[in-house]
């Protein structure tokens, strides 16, 4: 299965998950099914994938646990996916598009690619070769070292989200 997640940001993130809808149609993802959180994307409704808005924090964890591939937004979650053992296909939200208010994911999706500790795709048309190559590294399933950086900005995050989402019930 793979899994893509777009996050809780309220700015949808149509260029993603139309891509990887088209991709899923055109065959790309070897006849493996597709689940989508689409977010707060208003309007989108997948032609070959499964989609649903938000997942249960559990659900969310059972499904990155899960999943032989996962691509997904370049906000907190890459850190989660990363400690869980896979390289994850991330693609920043940018400002250009409308999806963000500044480019703070493009450089930090840049900091975790140096790492190496993730498959970044810029572009909807970096997906594919960013699949191959992630399908790839996760057969490896190889164990990355600890980084003192991510660990740290994974603390952060963890932090703030607790304190910011403690009443909410829905995960990235």
């Amino acid at each position: 299965m793979v899994f893509v997640t777009v996050g809780s940001a309220p700015q949808g993130f149509r260029r993603l998950i139309e891509a990887v809808d088209r991709l899923t149609g055109a065959g790309v993802f070897d006849g493996d099914s597709v689940l989508m959180q689409v977010g707060h994307e208003t309007g989108f409704v997948p032609i070959h994938c499964e989609a649903r808005t938000f997942f249960l924090r559990e659900e969310f964890e059972q499904l990155v646990q899960q999943a032989s591939l996962i691509i997904c937004h370049g906000g907190a979650t890459p850190l989660q996916i990363i400690r869980s053992g896979k390289v994850p296909i991330v693609m920043p939200r940018r400002r250009k598009y409308g999806e963000i208010v500044n480019d703070h994911q493009v450089e930090f999706v840049q900091a975790l690619a140096t790492g190496g500790r993730i498959i970044p795709a810029m572009e909807p048309e970096d997906l594919p070769e960013a699949i191959a190559k992630a399908r790839q590294l996760n057969m490896i399933r190889r164990s990355l070292p600890s980084s003192p950086m991510v660990s740290l900005v994974a603390q952060a995050l963890e932090e703030l989200t607790g304190r910011i989402g403690s009443n909410r019930r829905n995960a990235e």
